[in-house]
């Protein structure tokens, strides 16, 4: 906070007024650079196309900003902050409001539930790779995502959890202080 305070030419009281730590402050910088970088604004008559060009702002905005190493230091804060983590899920639940339309422009026939399968399955790979792998996200890996996996719903699922099991949340893991892997 010092540093963004020199930087600023202000006081540090009065970044603490506006962030009232330096997470909110990282997270309130994520979402600055995610609406300034990846807007999903239909560009062409294709809707796959449309979500190829999204996914591939994501991940330059992923690569050639500070939004990719915050995100993931953030991740591990929000492990330790309860106060973060909140705020960090409202960011990711804004940012998916603002990708389900280019899904649904792609299969109109899904409802709300199941346009949320498929932002997990866009999203997920992708992150995977920015942040755990480093794998290669080429145009063609992009362009995969974006014509495969809104269809992929509709591949039948060959089993289905027992009834009644617990949810992975209801088992609390005792070697973390607030329960969570």
């Amino acid at each position: 906070m010092e540093e963004i305070a020199r930087r600023a030419g202000v006081g540090k009281d009065t970044l603490y007024r506006r962030w009232s730590s330096k997470e909110l402050l990282a997270v309130d910088l994520v979402a600055t650079l995610a609406r300034d970088a990846v807007r999903p604004a239909p560009l062409e008559l294709d809707p796959s196309f449309n979500l190829f060009v999204y996914l591939k702002d994501v991940v330059r905005l992923c690569r050639a900003t500070d939004f990719g190493p915050l995100v993931a230091g953030l991740v591990g804060a929000s492990a330790r902050n309860d106060g973060l983590a909140r705020s960090f899920q409202d960011f990711w639940q804004h940012r998916r409001r603002l990708a389900a339309p280019l899904v649904r422009d792609v299969r109109h026939d899904l409802d709300d539930g199941r346009i949320e399968v498929v932002l997990d399955r866009l999203f997920g790979p992708i992150y995977y790779r920015l942040l755990l792998t480093g794998g290669d996200i080429d145009d063609q890996y992009l362009w995969d995502l974006a014509t495969a996996v809104p269809w992929s719903i509709d591949q039948p699922t060959f089993s289905n959890p027992p009834s009644g099991a617990d949810p992975i949340d209801a088992i609390p893991r005792k070697d973390h202080p607030n329960g969570r892997c």
